[in-house]
């Protein structure tokens, strides 16, 4: 699997999810190059980032998925997703995915 794969295949996503979860949820374009991408992702009780990346010093390989709890007096049950080494574009589309169900449940 190759960074450019990756890059365009999380555009089209985040464009399907944008689309699909209108109302829901607000997807914020801070970046998007051949080979960088970062979105904010807030819903109601929710603010995630969505950073693609080259490889480099960071604990995934090219995807990071943050979600927190912006509730004040509620418990962080953050989500986060990072890819490895050995990730299909599948199964980080799958993670992702998830991803929003947990922001807008």
């Amino acid at each position: 699997m190759k960074l450019y794969e990756v890059v365009d295949s999380i555009q089209m996503w985040i464009r399907t999810v944008q689309e699909r979860y209108r109302g829901e949820i607000n997807v914020e374009f801070l970046m998007e190059h051949e080979d960088y991408l970062r979105y904010i992702i807030e819903s109601t009780n929710y603010l995630a980032e969505l950073v693609v990346e080259p490889e480099g010093f960071h604990p995934h390989r090219f995807v990071s998925f943050e979600a927190l709890d912006k509730r004040k007096d509620s418990q962080q049950n953050p989500y986060f997703y990072f890819d490895e080494e050995d990730s299909s574009v599948e199964n980080i589309l799958e993670n992702l995915n998830k991803g929003i169900l947990y922001m807008i449940e």
